[in-house]
């Protein structure tokens, strides 16, 4: 049967135009933790995750009955539409998984800096997961966490339903009771303080002496307290490598920011303000500082967006599509 997912729910229309979008959130790591390399490559981890409501837009067509490929607009950026966009990625995962070989377009509104600690790709890519899971009638979550795992350790997160401790490679996810919070990102634009993270663990593990020690199991507390307990274990490495982040750190904290981290691999640092208006103050300041800095105040999610539908040029004898629908 060809184009054709069938894993759960009931069998999606033979022919047809689905056209969907959802909102796909930056996150900030308030807690990570860094333990030893695993055999494949991969370091355990204890993490605190939690959405923002800075959010890229994500929208998705699918050609129900109409072979074809995956294809990516970016506009604006169009060097990042290829095939190693995690959204792409992403889709041609779930196209391998639930054997689908309908054409797939998406059309992405990057507002989330790239390669920036704030894992937009990674939410890009869960987005079009939970999309196409919508389109398709998909309700197996277990196929959907391989087919997220597969494209990034951070994608499983986004397929939550909001704030979570993270685990293992970051897929072994427990919600988390995180108290409302005011923030303000500080992404440098500077290509020299740029950082992948496949280079800030790797740092990690030449810093340190001995081969890293399993992480602690009382780190996931009931109650999160940032004044006390924000800490990343990438920051350090990533300092000594790039000193011109520790400058922006210091700028948060002078700013107002009681306390200032690095946010996941950076090289995007956050600080977190008692309130709504400190935290515009603070971003105000911040913007006096210099033009190659991108300045966000912004606030945690207690829950994840949701999929709707989209009135698409192409879709206007879409399939009827319920509203909004939260299957992962």
């Amino acid at each position: 049967m060809r184009g054709r997912a069938t894993s759960g729910g009931r069998r999606p229309p033979s022919s047809g135009t689905v056209a969907l979008r959802a909102r796909a959130p930056a996150k900030v790591n308030l807690l990570l933790r860094v333990g030893p390399r695993r055999a494949d490559g991969y370091h355990e981890i204890v993490s605190l995750m939690v959405p923002l409501d800075l959010s890229d837009e994500v929208k998705l067509r699918v050609e129900l009955g109409r072979r074809g490929g995956v294809h990516c607009r970016v506009p604006g950026r169009p060097e990042l539409g290829g095939a190693e966009n995690l959204a792409v990625r992403a889709a041609l995962a779930f196209r391998r998984l639930f054997r689908v070989e309908d054409r797939i377009d998406i059309l992405l509104d990057k507002r989330i800096p790239v390669t920036a600690g704030l894992g937009g790709g990674s939410s890009d890519a869960a987005a079009v997961l939970r999309m196409l899971a919508r389109a398709y009638r998909v309700t197996d979550r277990s196929g959907l966490a391989r087919a997220a795992l597969e494209v990034g350790s951070d994608v499983p997160f986004f397929l939550g339903s909001g704030p979570a401790w993270a685990r293992g490679r970051g897929e072994q996810l427990t919600p988390a009771r995180v108290e409302p919070l005011h923030l303000v990102l500080v992404y440098p634009r500077d290509p020299a303080l740029a950082i992948r993270a496949p280079e800030a663990f790797r740092w990690l593990d030449e810093d340190r002496p001995v081969k890293g020690r399993a992480i602690e199991g009382s780190l996931c507390p009931r109650r999160f307290d940032f004044s006390t307990m924000a800490q990343n274990d990438l920051e350090g490495p990533c300092l000594r490598r790039r000193p011109g982040i520790r400058h922006l750190l210091g700028l948060l904290v002078r700013a107002g920011a009681p306390v200032a981290i690095m946010s996941g691999s950076g090289p995007t640092v956050f600080g977190v303000l008692p309130g709504r208006a400190t935290a515009r103050r603070t971003a105000g300041h911040m913007l006096e500082t210099g033009p190659d800095l991108e300045i966000y105040a912004v606030r945690t999610l207690q829950r994840l967006p949701g999929v709707f539908r989209w009135t698409s040029p192409r879709s206007a004898s879409s399939p009827s599509v319920k509203r909004s629908s939260r299957l992962t």
